[in-house]
């Protein structure tokens, strides 16, 4: 059986923006699927490593779950001048900045089911899917706000491909730092205030099929079309759905269940801790 490395990514600044606390906590639905996801890694694939910030690492270790990631915790530091406002989801590429590569990037609402070697063997870089050049999304470089002395890559091109990066294999450090450096230069000197979806996309997931073109690096894929991923049952992505969990109740209590029960399962072990968690669930 061949290992493969994995990593988590938890920056909690972003949640403190809009925020009235001083202290840091997760959704039940969240916590849950954020340690299914972790579990699974590790029993399927290889050791997990979590990196956070202080918070996110005082967090977990505050629930007693840290023991969860058997590579370990990890702090990272995002530099001042990143917007948690406009990049939300910087933290991972701070993560992916200091993680060895061979490794794959797993985003905390993401779990997969199943030993996922046979996808990425050989690959230069894999992911789930690549996403449509939509403009509301994915707009021109005018678009960007950006200080007067950035300039884009005249060598990038704009009609790659983006890549979601939900599960993101890279198999080699010197790709990883050129496309890592390339996504936060962009971000320090980008000028937006508002958050608005397209300067944190480009940088996380744009940006990586140019930096992967230029450098003529193959991008994979587990789905190359779109409609494929609805007859898969490798991975399972809450995504969107944590919106509904958030506002259904009765979804949320069902939700939950599920999942301990899943846990309890397959992971009996785990039992206490989940128990000791505050979680809105039925009587199992």
């Amino acid at each position: 059986m061949t290992e493969i490395r994995g990593f988590h990514t938890l920056w909690t600044l972003p949640y403190f923006q809009n925020s009235k606390y001083d202290s840091y906590s997760m959704q039940d639905y969240e916590l849950l699927t954020m340690i299914l996801s972790a579990l699974m890694w590790r029993r399927n694939n290889g050791p997990i490593t979590l990196y956070g910030d202080a918070r996110a690492i005082d967090y977990v270790e505050g629930l007693g779950i840290s023991h969860i990631w058997n590579g370990g915790l990890r702090e990272i530091k995002v530099p001042d001048s990143i917007s948690p406002k406009v990049f939300w989801a910087a933290g991972k590429l701070y993560a992916l900045k200091e993680m060895d590569m061979p490794a794959v990037m797993v985003d905390l609402d993401l779990i997969i089911w199943k030993k996922i070697y046979g996808y990425i063997d050989g690959t230069d870089i894999c992911s789930i899917h690549r996403e449509g050049i939509y403009p509301e999304v994915y707009p021109d470089r005018d678009f960007f706000n950006m200080k007067d002395s950035y300039i884009f890559d005249p060598l990038w091109d704009w009609g790659a491909p983006p890549v979601n990066t939900c599960m993101l294999y890279i198999s080699d450090d010197q790709f990883k730092n050129y496309y890592v450096d390339s996504a936060t230069d962009f971000m320090e000197n980008c000028d937006e205030k508002e958050e608005n979806l397209c300067h944190m996309v480009f940088a996380e997931q744009r940006l990586l099929a140019m930096c992967a073109g230029k450098k003529g690096k193959k991008i994979s894929s587990f789905f190359p079309e779109a409609a494929d991923i609805e007859k898969q049952d490798i991975f399972t992505h809450l995504w969107g759905y944590k919106n509904i969990l958030k506002f259904n109740f009765e979804k949320r209590i069902e939700f939950n269940n599920m999942l301990c029960r899943r846990i309890e399962k397959e992971f009996p072990e785990e039992k206490p801790v989940i128990e000791s968690l505050e979680i809105f669930i039925e009587n199992l």
